[in-house]
């Protein structure tokens, strides 16, 4: 399967999210909530769009302290220094994250901390502060990554979502993202009908659209078909059902 980040409708939020966030007009509206069910893409999109520009990405953990999650964000920052008191910590992170954001800026390049897995610790009072207290003292993005519920936890800490420039919402997958993606991911010749019936069995999941493609791609290079369908992959499995597990296989005839 190719790597690439594909421009669905997802990305395009996201990357317009981005932009404004970039454009922004108070100096301090520096976070941004990405959220949405998983299996849709959020963490990989962040997470590429994090290495393709040297960006900071961490996930949170479920026992995270704000002082473990400073050392998290230096380790991920590239320092290798490892201070000892929350305090220090903080000051090496806001030089270190200055430092790298005004690099990205001379070399005209986007540069945001992506903290993924917030729902772990949005509901923490100390977590959200030191996070909104790193945003507002070196005015970077921080994008915070989690299920449809971060927002409305969020809501509990008005200091907090008045820094929040924009919301993003990850939704599924339309036909045209499918045949988007499989097109420009699978390394075989897929059929429309086949694509359809990848769409409609993955429920708009990205997860398990990019599940499909590697069955499709599996089976197409041992068959050395250039060209796979539903009547060419009839009786192979195309992907696991998300509710049971169980493998959904593809029936001739059956969209």
């Amino acid at each position: 399967m190719r790597v690439k980040f594909v421009n669905t409708q997802n990305v395009k939020r996201l990357m317009a999210g981005m932009a404004a966030i970039e454009q922004r007009g108070a100096g301090e509206a520096c976070l941004m909530v990405v959220d949405g069910s998983p299996g849709l893409g959020k963490t990989e999109n962040i997470s590429y769009l994090a290495a393709q520009n040297a960006s900071v990405f961490v996930r949170a953990k479920r026992e995270w302290t704000p002082n473990w999650m400073l050392a998290e964000l230096l380790e991920a920052s590239g320092v290798q220094a490892k201070p000892n008191s929350f305090e220090r910590k903080y000051r090496l992170l806001v030089e270190t994250l200055s430092m790298q954001a005004k690099t990205a800026s001379d070399n005209g390049e986007m540069f945001f901390v992506g903290v993924d897995e917030c729902d772990y610790i949005c509901r923490s009072d100390k977590m959200l502060s030191t996070i909104r207290d790193l945003s507002d003292f070196v005015e970077i993005p921080f994008v915070l990554v989690g299920m449809g519920k971060v927002r409305d936890s969020l809501t509990r800490f008005p200091q907090v979502t008045s820094r929040v420039g924009q919301y993003v919402r990850f939704e599924k997958l339309t036909p045209e993202d499918t045949e988007k993606v499989v097109q420009e991911l699978c390394e075989v010749e897929v059929k429309d009908d086949l694509i359809s019936l990848l769409h409609e069995k993955s429920n708009g999941f990205i997860r398990e659209v990019k599940e499909g493609i590697a069955h499709i791609e599996r089976f197409g290079k041992m068959q050395g078909s250039t060209v796979i369908g539903v009547a060419e992959m009839t009786g192979q499995v195309l992907l696991n059902d998300r509710a049971t597990s169980r493998p959904i296989i593809v029936r001739g005839g059956v969209k």
